[in-house]
């Protein structure tokens, strides 16, 4: 297989660095949202919840890691315009593989322990890393105390997807002019929620279905290689920001009255179809206004692009340890949740900088160019 250029002229997307950096930055309150969620277990609870905070994991829950996978395909279509196939696969492996395998042996075995001695309140170290790692099972999740890819499951994902959609990839680029010419772009933004959801009643591994999320990374490859659809996306972003307002608007309406329908019922399906829609319309109008609006360069963007994949890394663990000793305190949820909002950014911003950033080995271990 050779590195056949698209006929997409090469150039530097600030806006889908902005985003990454933004989607990476909203998991600090996500993930001490879910501290306070009410309808999930997590590494660390808090016995008290707000119903803000639950309406805001509501909300971002459902289109915030598509929209990350749907960059990562982005960003590989560009990453194949300057690499062979070979260079792809060892880039990718240095940059994903290795720091997944580092962060599941030294970052994120924090988070299970804290669940683990919660539930075993005498157990010791070594107790909790005898049963963590010669006793694997459960569903992976780590909310009881055993062992868990935690966060990291996306990088794994996105390394095997790397891997496997080369040959796939390489045949979109090449025949992009074709394949563009022969897909009506309205049709491709109506039609695709349905492969959407069809992937996502495949089997799964615990609750991340690597098919459903799989074709979250396929489309954004497929986007950027066909100009056409880019520009339909552009064109239409008003009407696709209404329709997905509409459907979040209708969809938190039903998750507040705890509305809930007969399984596979007409409802059932309708309900899960709007789902759907809502997120590829949140997804698309996202893009589409940020091509617009935020496709310049800023003297922080260099910094803050370069941080944003060791601050994922590290963000959780960093979570969960100050939480961990936070929500014992007599404190408004509010009062906590901003404090460990602040905290967690701060120490992980700090750590990063002075610990990961200025040193070679570091660099390497959390994926960075050393």
């Amino acid at each position: 297989m050779s590195n056949i250029k698209s006929p997409v002229f090469e150039k530097r997307r600030y806006d889908i660095e902005y985003l990454r950096i933004i989607a990476v930055l909203l998991l600090i309150p996500f993930h001490c949202a879910m501290v306070f969620f009410t309808y999930e277990p997590f590494y660390v609870k808090s016995s008290s919840s707000h119903f803000l905070l639950d309406y805001f994991v509501f909300f971002l829950s459902p289109w915030h890691m598509p929209l990350l996978f749907m960059i990562a395909g982005i960003s590989s279509f560009y990453a194949l315009q300057k690499r062979d196939y070979k260079q792809y696969i060892s880039e990718r492996t240095k940059r994903l593989l290795i720091p997944f395998l580092f962060g599941v042996l030294f970052i994120v075995p924090p988070q299970p322990y804290l669940a683990y001695i919660r539930e075993h309140a005498d157990s010791t170290i070594s107790d909790f890393l005898k049963q963590y790692f010669f006793h694997i099972q459960g569903d992976f999740s780590g909310y009881t105390g055993f062992f868990t890819p935690a966060h990291l499951w996306f990088i794994l994902y996105l390394y095997l997807y790397s891997i496997f959609s080369v040959p796939l990839f390489l045949n979109i680029r090449k025949y992009s002019k074709e394949i563009g010419d022969n897909i009506p772009n309205y049709l491709f933004l109506f039609f695709y929620p349905v492969i959407i959801g069809l992937a996502e009643q495949l089997p799964t591994l615990g609750s991340k279905n690597p098919f459903y999320y799989y074709t979250y990374f396929f489309i954004g490859f497929f986007i950027v290689s066909n100009p056409e659809i880019e520009r339909t996306i552009r064109e239409q972003r008003f009407l696709l920001f209404l329709l997905g307002l509409i459907t979040m608007i209708i969809y938190l309406i039903f998750v507040k009255i705890s509305f809930t329908f007969e399984r596979y019922s007409i409802s059932d399906i309708l309900f899960y179809i709007l789902r759907r829609f809502n997120v590829w319309f949140w997804l698309l109008f996202i893009l589409g206004y940020s091509e617009k609006y935020l496709n310049f360069p800023i003297q922080i963007l260099p910094y803050a692009s370069e941080m944003s994949y060791p601050f994922y890394i590290l963000h959780q663990t960093v979570i969960i340890i100050l939480a961990y000793y936070f929500i014992s305190l007599n404190l408004n949820v509010g009062i906590i949740f901003f404090v460990l909002v602040v905290l967690s950014f701060s120490v992980t911003v700090v750590i990063y900088h002075f610990l990961i950033r200025k040193y070679k080995i570091p660099r390497f271990l959390f994926g960075m160019k050393t």
